[in-house]
């Protein structure tokens, strides 16, 4: 068992790194996969309507990656086995945590570990998105709604 947990924390942690250094090298929000490269996402109108739409990238046993956009917010809430790493490609919001609360604008990378109270409020007119790396790979059930 702690093989596993100490392998989850390397897994973050080369997360985290990988989404800065992705940052850090680009003067503008460009998403690149060996395979595809996904730039300027087109949303169907359904999509625009929606308060949160999700476009699906990548998955592995490790991880899953997904293009995430923000209309609205999404309800307060925790994941109790995944951790979250957020690169911002536009807009702009505010990320709510227990206690405090900052804003999240074009570049910027927020990390949240498994087990932390948060939700994110879109702010901009236009929407927010942003490219989300679940580890492990996110099975779409790991999100205890909390008030």
């Amino acid at each position: 068992m702690w093989i596993l947990r100490d392998l989850n924390k390397k897994i973050a942690i080369v997360t985290l790194i990988s989404t800065l250094f992705f940052v850090g090298c680009s003067d503008h929000s460009k998403v690149v996969f060996p395979n595809k490269g996904y730039q300027n996402v087109k949303w169907s109108k359904e999509e625009m309507a929606k308060e949160i739409a999700i476009k699906h990238i990548s998955k592995n046993e490790y991880s899953s990656t997904d293009i995430i956009r923000l209309k609205g917010s999404e309800p307060p809430h925790f994941h109790d086995y995944h951790n979250l790493a957020v690169t911002m490609l536009s807009g702009e919001s505010v990320i709510h945590f227990k206690d405090h609360e900052t804003i999240l604008e074009k570049g910027d990378v927020l990390f949240i570990p498994k087990g932390v109270y948060h939700w994110a409020e879109n702010i901009d007119s236009d929407g927010s998105v942003v490219f989300a790396i679940f580890s492990p790979a996110y099975n779409g059930k790991d999100m205890r709604i909390s008030r």
